[in-house]
C-alpha cells in the first residue's frame, strides 16, 4: 500500500510536469522545479551596480552607458580631497557631486583656485579652467561651475599658507637657527 502511494505520487508529479508547461506555467516556477529536479544548475544573478562601469572596453575620453542606459564618463580628481583617483560619474555631474564621491575636501583645500584640465581642448581652444568654489560653499551658488567632460582632471590645490605648513617649515629651519646661534656665540 505504501509503495503504491509513492508510485502514484511520482506518476502524478511526472504527468503534472509534462502537462503544466502546455497550459502556461510561469517560467520562474518551471525553472525552480527544474533546478530542484537537477536538470539545470542554479546560477546566482549578478548584483547590479550602476556606477561600476560597463562590461565592455571603454575609451577613457568618451561617454559610455551602463546596463540601464545612463550616460556615464570617467573623471579624475587630485589634490586636497579624502580619496583621490578616477571615478565613474553620470554625464551631468557637477563639482558638488564629484567632491561628494571623492569623500569631501581636505582641511587645507584652496577653493578659490580649483583647476580643471581637459584632455582635449574644447571648441574655444581652452584646455584648462580655474574655478572658484568658495562662492558655492558660502552661498550655494553654482553659477561658477563649468560643464565637465569625459576624462577631465580636477585639481584641488593646497592653501598657500597654513598653520600646518608654517609648523612643518619651522621644524626644518629651527635646528639650523640653533646651530647658527651656538656657532655665533662661540666666536
Amino acid at each position: 500500500m505504501y509503495k503504491k502511494n509513492i508510485l502514484t505520487f511520482l506518476l502524478a508529479i511526472s504527468i503534472w510536469t509534462q502537462l503544466v508547461p502546455c497550459f502556461g506555467m510561469p517560467v520562474s516556477a518551471r525553472a525552480e522545479i527544474t533546478s530542484m529536479v537537477g536538470n539545470e544548475p542554479t546560477v546566482a544573478a549578478p548584483i547590479y551596480n550602476p556606477l561600476a562601469g560597463p562590461s565592455y572596453p571603454v575609451a577613457q575620453n568618451s561617454y559610455f552607458t551602463d546596463d540601464s542606459g545612463n550616460i556615464l564618463m570617467f573623471v579624475n580628481i587630485l589634490g586636497q580631497v579624502s580619496r583621490q583617483g578616477q571615478f565613474i560619474v553620470r554625464e551631468n555631474a557637477d563639482f558638488a557631486t564629484i567632491l561628494a564621491i571623492s569623500g569631501g575636501l581636505g582641511k587645507d583645500a584652496d577653493l578659490k583656485k580649483v583647476l580643471v584640465v581637459r584632455q582635449e581642448p574644447d571648441d574655444n581652444g581652452k584646455q584648462a579652467y580655474v574655478v572658484n568654489l568658495k562662492t558655492f560653499y558660502k552661498k550655494g551658488d553654482r553659477s561658477g561651475f563649468i560643464a565637465l567632460k569625459p576624462n577631465d582632471t580636477i585639481v584641488i590645490p593646497e592653501k598657500g599658507i597654513s598653520l600646518a605648513k608654517i609648523s612643518q617649515y619651522s621644524s626644518i629651519i629651527s635646528p639650523f637657527i640653533y646651530w647658527y646661534y651656538i656657532i655665533d656665540k662661540q666666536q
